[in-house]
């Protein structure tokens, strides 16, 4: 078993199911020929159809992703203790759906929208007063939230949304913006097998009280069910190696054919690896130059490969489409997921074009081999900072 297409391919073809939504048999146009009424009714008649059926998938596909989840969950090594240690946060609007009436919201300052096809975007001024845009994948729809995660008294901001995949395929991303101390927003997007209720985000926790969200993820890979523990702090999620709280992370627990929530110590020959997606960079090491960007097709799982001066070639996974490029300046930051490839790929270009200097971080592991590569290279964040200070 691995967690590749094999085991759970990600279906592309999710967005059909909004668009029975927007198809224009929803909204006939007058007839000017006779008979013009009957034909509308029959417009009508064809779009609840189209509802109906559209209704039927989206519930089907969410009784997949519940089901998929509760087998997940039973390879998670936390008590329900910790499990109840759950981070509070405020429900600004539970189904938040790009084919309803309400097409947008407004969350204080900051406009939030849906846009053709398929993307989600933020916008809204930092306390200058400077305008800040972020672009990401919309998927199916979903949950967005308010709170306080880092504990730096500004309010911060996560939409939970539903991918429609199967199997092995993680059923939701969580794509969070954390306002740093100039009032912009630091995009990151997860993956994972993550699961909401009435209270918010279930994977959500403050399991050592101080007051800053840490986020449950897990992932799969070479025998083995990983959990990794991310920490909010200095409007970054940092991944935590080693002691938090009372466990040591990542935790690995041995796939069975019945529920096993045992940590233990990958066997000898088995080299499970776990993803980092964290935003958080090394602010030590130099600025790099982004030499090249070989684009290729994010929608058909493509992965645009870039090219950076340290002589690196690293992909942007575009089977999750979650890695984040950044332009920021004194006027403005310009944010977009792989979710959004066109705004992503204008970022990129303009990044090359104007030789802006850039910091990476995050990293995904090489699904394509057994064992891990040591040639392998991804990034999950390019911070592309002209002129200005890495939050």
């Amino acid at each position: 078993m691995a967690e590749n297409g094999h085991a759970g391919k990600r279906l592309r073809v999710r967005w059909q199911f909004a668009a029975v939504f927007t198809n224009s048999t929803l909204r006939p146009q007058p007839s000017v020929r006779s008979g013009g009424a009957r034909q509308g009714r029959l417009f009508r008649y064809s779009g609840l159809v189209s509802l109906f059926k559209g209704l039927q998938s989206i519930i089907l596909a969410l009784w997949i992703a519940q089901a998929a989840l509760g087998y997940m969950k039973g390879y998670l090594p936390l008590g329900e203790k910790e499990l109840s240690a759950r981070f509070p946060l405020h429900t600004v609007c539970r189904e938040f759906v790009p084919w309803g009436a309400q097409q947008g919201i407004r969350i204080g300052t900051i406009g939030v929208r849906f846009l053709e096809p398929n993307k989600i975007q933020f916008s809204g001024p930092d306390l200058a007063g400077k305008n800040w845009t972020v672009t990401a994948g919309g998927l199916m729809g979903g949950a967005l939230y308010s709170a306080d995660l880092d504990h730096n008294g500004r309010t911060d901001l996560m939409y939970a949304s539903f991918t429609g995949g199967n199997g092995l395929a993680p059923p939701m991303h969580v794509l969070t913006l954390m306002f740093d101390s100039t009032g912009r927003p630091v995009l990151s997007e997860m993956d994972g097998y993550f699961e909401t209720d009435v209270r918010g985000l279930k994977d959500l926790l403050d399991l050592d009280g101080d007051g800053r969200a840490e986020l449950i993820r897990q992932s799969f890979d070479d025998g083995y069910w990983i959990t990794s523990l991310y920490e909010a702090r200095d409007a970054r999620w940092r991944i935590i190696h080693g002691q938090h709280a009372d466990r040591q992370y990542p935790m690995y627990t041995r796939f069975t054919k019945r529920a096993n929530r045992n940590p233990t110590i990958p066997a000898p020959g088995r080299h499970p690896v776990e993803d980092n997606l964290s935003n958080d960079f090394d602010t030590a090491s130099p600025a790099l130059n982004l030499e090249n960007v070989q684009w290729a097709n994010v929608q058909q799982s493509g992965d645009p490969l870039l090219r950076f001066s340290n002589g690196r070639n690293c992909a942007a996974v575009g089977w999750y489409s979650t890695a984040a490029v950044v332009i920021d300046t004194p006027q403005r930051r310009i944010a977009a997921t792989l979710g959004a490839p066109e705004e992503a790929k204008m970022i990129l270009d303009e990044i090359v074009r104007s030789r802006i200097p850039v910091h990476v971080a995050g990293s995904r592991r090489n699904r394509t081999g057994t064992k891990p590569s040591a040639g392998w290279c991804s990034v999950e964040m390019v911070w592309g900072a002209n002129n200005t200070k890495l939050p």
